[in-house]
């Protein structure tokens, strides 16, 4: 009988695959959200399966961890290639999407022993699954009708439908597209099931509806992601074996004359013709505009012509004051700010129509965005309301996330200037997104190699220049330089991998030479005291684990509010006071201190005096900054309790009685206190208690009450 690996067990061994060094349990344990005693039981599983395979099993040594050896770890993805179907045991997320898509696309009756043999269980289990299926696909507005003759059906209007049945498709297609945090070896298992059940999905019919979307994108200028083309070639495949079953969408003449107008409404037309050429069928057009927005949802890269529609002005309205908002909440500038309202925009627009359609997409990075990068996500969380008011509904984490990328990567993109040693590419299939913040990752990581170019995959294929290193997202053939293959968001762990496998090649050396044992001084002592059967194991499992302990993960420094904001920060005034004595009152103590120049105070009152009373984020409360390089020597933070106020303006809700001075020398160091300092001031009372109090000893118990350094 066949070893079957599930879900999870195949994706430690593809982690494992990823790295020539032993992984620590409590890596595994944190990545994969198991216990202890779970990651013993599935590395048993794995090696059975690998020695099945005549594969040596995963080695562990105790306090270094797990390490897949040289030779499996070569042999793995050729093996991967040739696993049956029958060797893979699908996820209960895969049993309800396969299951979903054959009843959507069924052309004769199905019964509950067909749903058997399609998901390989028992009669029980299948029933789960369609219990299970009918209660998610109510969500869409369908239901699931049984009838003697046909067996089951799904009823519910085309356009539903094909939501749905996009839904499943990207559970799916997830395992086998290009997406960062899914394992290799999964994908390449997982091709094979799909494929097979899947025959549209080959290559040859793949191949030809990536030249009809390519020849669209250059009628109008435009440049998807590598990732998107994947998934809308597999959508634009359903969407004409629906048509040829006569299965059509109706869409309403108003929106239809509305899409018409928009530019992908051009390439859309391109696209269907050759569609129906290619399937010989006519697309009407009611089909024409659902293609349409289908690529008004797709993630770009670029667009080269610029609509001016009404709602595409709305969107770019909403991006706009997006950005203003968060400039005002995070307390920073953007130095090229037009250039990223443009490139946000593409972003914008695209999740709008994701939105207002129901097309939503998963984002495979979410978590690891909320996780990592907490600060921005909750600034773009609270920015985003202009698109949720143009929307008329709130937006979901999936997408705030994708919208963080932006903001994150633009942060740290105006504070690194890398210089110029090494020169390297970056490919990345995952869109301008992903790629920013792997480029800015990259940079701050080597800031001796000078990145002169991110390309998409198709991009890299005609790429001519030169360069010692390039660092991709997938696995790439014939390439003359070293290739690196990285995430879209490094880890700890993947950060000081690539220090320990570039350093040497940069001439330099991320330790002090002569510091600690050496591996071959510990194998002496340690044959002192016992015999040794085989040295040379032993030498190179000690050197691995020197190795491991040597590049500890990488750390970013965000201090807290409690960090920045002493007691010493604190000034409390009794008397009313104008608003330009008051800023100058709240920074005085940065000046003093000398964390700031008396430039910085000037470009705070320059400032509303441009702007007006912009720094007021509520009645009572203000936040002034000005950009790093206006004055700031060291990241800071001040407070000013007036009690009598300071006018700002005319409203009264302008009159100021706490007002905040923030100083970031990197436009980023301060979000960890800025979020810290949101969420305790989000509370009325704190508030009220920070307005009345002449006692600093309370106001820093409060502070304290806020401050982690989590």
């Amino acid at each position: 009988m066949a070893i079957i690996l599930d879900e999870r067990s195949t994706s430690i061994l593809a982690y494992l695959q990823e790295t020539d060094n032993y992984v620590p349990i409590q890596e595994l344990m944190d990545n994969f959200h198991i216990s202890k005693r779970t990651v013993y039981y599935d590395m048993d599983k794995i090696n059975h399966w690998l020695s099945s395979h005549h594969l040596a099993p995963v080695e562990y040594v105790r306090g270094a961890g797990f390490l897949l050896p040289t030779e499996s770890r070569a042999k793995l993805p050729v093996l991967a290639q040739s696993v049956q179907p029958s060797q893979y045991y699908l996820s209960r997320n895969e049993r309800k999407a396969l299951l979903g898509i054959h009843l959507i696309n069924r052309t004769e009756p199905m019964f509950l022993q067909d749903m058997e043999r399609l998901l390989d269980v028992s009669r029980g289990t299948a029933h789960a699954e369609l219990t299970g299926l009918r209660e998610e696909l109510a969500r869409y507005g369908l239901s699931v009708k049984f009838n003697r003759k046909q067996g089951y059906t799904i009823q519910g209007n085309e356009k539903d439908q094909r939501t749905a049945l996009f839904h499943y498709l990207s559970d799916l297609l997830a395992h086998i597209s290009w997406k960062d945090f899914v394992p290799q070896i999964q994908g390449l298992i997982n091709a094979n099931l799909y494929r097979a059940q899947f025959p549209a999905f080959r290559q040859e019919p793949l191949s030809s509806i990536y030249d009809i979307i390519t020849s669209g994108e250059r009628t109008i200028g435009m440049e998807l992601t590598d990732e998107t083309i994947f998934h809308l070639a597999a959508r634009l495949i359903m969407c004409s074996n629906r048509l040829i079953q006569g299965k059509q969408v109706e869409m309403d003449e108003d929106e239809m004359a509305a899409l018409s107008q928009t530019l992908q409404y051009k390439a859309a037309t391109q696209i269907s013709q050759e569609l129906g050429r290619l399937y010989e069928v006519t697309f009407p057009e009611a089909e024409v505009c659902y293609i349409t927005v289908l690529l008004l949802t797709a993630k770009v890269n670029k667009l080269e012509q610029k609509s001016n529609d009404e709602e595409t002005r709305r969107i770019r309205q909403a991006t706009s004051e997006m950005v203003d908002t968060f400039e005002q909440l995070g307390c920073v500038y953007f130095l090229q700010r037009e250039e990223l309202e443009n490139q946000l925009f593409l972003h914008v627009k695209s999740a709008f129509y994701r939105i207002k359609y129901g097309l939503q997409i998963e984002n495979p990075l979410a978590s690891t965005i909320i996780d990592k990068y907490r600060e921005v996500f909750e600034l773009t969380r609270q920015s985003v309301e202009p698109l949720e008011k143009l929307l008329g509904q709130p937006i979901d984490d999936q997408e705030i996330a994708y919208l963080s990328m932006h903001f994150g990567g633009w942060l740290r993109r105006e504070q690194v200037e890398p210089a110029r040693r090494k020169s390297a590419v970056i490919v990345c299939v995952n869109g301008v997104s992903v790629s920013r913040m792997l480029q800015i990752q990259l940079k701050r990581l080597f800031p001796a190699i000078d990145f002169v170019e991110v390309l998409s995959l198709r991009e890299y294929e005609k790429y001519t220049g030169w360069v010692d290193f390039i660092f991709s997202t997938v696995p790439l053939t014939g390439s003359k330089v070293p290739v690196f293959i990285v995430s879209g968001i490094l880890t700890d762990q993947e950060k000081s991998q690539l220090l320990h496998q570039i350093d040497p090649l940069l001439g330099g050396r991320r330790r002090r030479e002569g510091t600690g044992p050496s591996a071959q001084s510990i194998v002496e002592l340690v044959k002192k005291h016992t015999p040794v059967a085989n040295e040379a194991a032993l030498l190179e499992d000690i050197q691995r684990y020197l190795t491991a302990m040597r590049y500890q993960p990488l750390q970013d420094s965000k201090p807290t509010l409690q960090q920045l904001l002493p007691s010493s920060r604190i000034v409390i005034r009794e008397e009313q006071t104008d608003w330009r004595t008051a800023i100058s009152l709240a920074a005085a103590p940065l000046l003093e201190e000398g964390t700031i120049v008396h430039g910085y105070i000037r470009a705070m009152i320059d400032k509303v005096m441009e702007y007006g009373p912009y720094i007021v984020i509520a009645p009572g409360l203000a936040i002034a900054h000005a950009k790093p390089e206006d004055g700031v020597v060291r990241t800071s933070m001040s407070l000013l309790s007036i009690r009598e106020g300071a006018a700002f303006g005319d409203d009264p809700k302008h009159i100021v009685r706490l007002l905040f001075v923030i100083a970031s020398q990197d436009g980023e160091s301060h979000l960890k206190a800025l979020t810290q300092l949101t969420d305790m001031l989000r509370e009325e009372a704190n508030r009220t208690r920070l307005e009345q109090t002449n006692d600093k000893d309370e106001i820093i118990q409060m502070i304290r009450q806020y401050s982690t350094t989590s």
